[in-house]
């Protein structure tokens, strides 16, 4: 993939994302780690904002586009994030939303998006029913072979701060029932979730 020098069950969603957001002008990328998607996903006619409460992860993200003005990088969380006058046509979270609470950063988001605008969340999730169940059990094998064939580095191997806490897929689906109307979500092959919700 563009720019990048790895793979990883979160870069296996980044062509989902591109495609979603290719006429998109402005977008958030929340928890953006090591830059690896707004590397993916710049070009000259969008501009990307993205933030990580990681120093050395905005470090490293900064040191590798620091020649494109198109992309802004802020060493800050979600929740002390405060843009002036800034409205986004989208805002994406990649394995990131399970780091903070989720239902008011989704309530932040919202505040945050033009009309329009779109919500990508790719997100992290225990199972809760047989069904999440079953899709956990199907996928293992599958998701193994191809974790495999394209030499899958987790993010903490290659030094972006992770977490385990993950949410239950039925608090999961009652927030968004709850915040996200119309919203459409899915289980994914790489063990996350995918939420797209548009404003």
């Amino acid at each position: 993939m563009k720019g990048l020098n790895y793979w990883n069950h979160n870069v296996a969603y980044y062509d989902l994302i591109k495609k979603k957001v290719s006429n998109r002008k402005k977008i958030l990328d929340v928890g953006c780690g090591d830059g690896g998607l707004i590397k993916y996903l710049i070009n000259p006619y969008n501009e990307i904002v993205g933030i990580d409460p990681s120093n050395d992860c905005i470090r490293k993200s900064i040191n590798d586009v620091a020649s494109d003005e198109n992309i802004k990088y802020y060493c800050t969380s979600f929740e002390n994030y405060y843009p002036i006058n800034e409205v986004y046509d989208s805002i994406i979270f990649v394995a990131s939303i399970h780091h903070m609470d989720m239902e008011n950063s989704i309530k932040k988001a919202k505040d945050l998006l033009n009309k329009d605008g779109i919500l990508i969340i790719i997100g992290l999730y225990k199972p809760s029913t047989l069904l999440d169940w079953t899709i956990e059990l199907l996928r293992v094998i599958p998701c193994s072979i191809s974790s495999f064939l394209h030499k899958n580095k987790p993010s903490e191997v290659i030094g972006i701060p992770t977490s385990y806490d993950f949410p239950q897929m039925s608090k999961v689906r009652s927030i968004i029932r709850k915040n996200l109307p119309g919203a459409k979500l899915r289980l994914g092959l790489y063990y996350r979730f995918i939420l797209t919700w548009t404003k």
